[in-house]
């Protein structure tokens, strides 16, 4: 495990979610990796996540978030080349004010030939569901959008 790629990859991440910078976040990914939830799992390419990323900024911007950062993180080496990260983030909206909508997702990353990269991730919590209970709710068009 080299912590100190790992550190630097994940300080990029965060500055990229925050700013909902979705295609940026494309560079961190494997070109094909697993996304997984309560609801289910889902293998896709880097090349699709990055077709999507305009509609998935549109939504986080919908349903008014303004911000995330890393709370806190803790690293697990797998192999010597592959760790889990599991991440515990912190999310504001423009509805919840300074309260921080905090939730966990842990990552696997592969550590080899070069950058590190996710290869799977795992949301812990059902982030529709959870949205939905705070009231953040998107407008019509763009759910359907993000859905196509």
């Amino acid at each position: 495990m080299d912590k100190v790629k790992l550190e630097k990859m994940f300080t990029e991440y965060e500055k990229a979610f925050s700013t909902l910078d979705i295609r940026k976040n494309a560079e961190f990914f494997a070109d094909t990796f697993i996304s997984a939830g309560p609801k289910g799992t889902i293998a896709q390419s880097k090349e699709d996540f990055i077709k999507k990323a305009g509609q998935a900024a549109e939504f986080y911007k919908s349903v008014g978030q303004t911000s995330a950062k890393i709370i806190s993180k803790n690293f697990i080496p797998i192999s010597d080349h592959y760790t889990m990260a599991t991440v515990h983030w912190g999310v504001m909206f423009q509805k919840t004010g300074d309260e921080l909508v905090e939730f966990d997702v842990s990552y696997f990353v592969q550590e080899t030939g070069g950058d590190p990269k996710i290869i799977l991730f795992i949301a812990h919590q059902d982030e529709e569901a959870a949205m939905k209970e705070l009231g953040l709710n998107a407008p019509a068009e763009t759910i359907r959008s993000t859905n196509n």
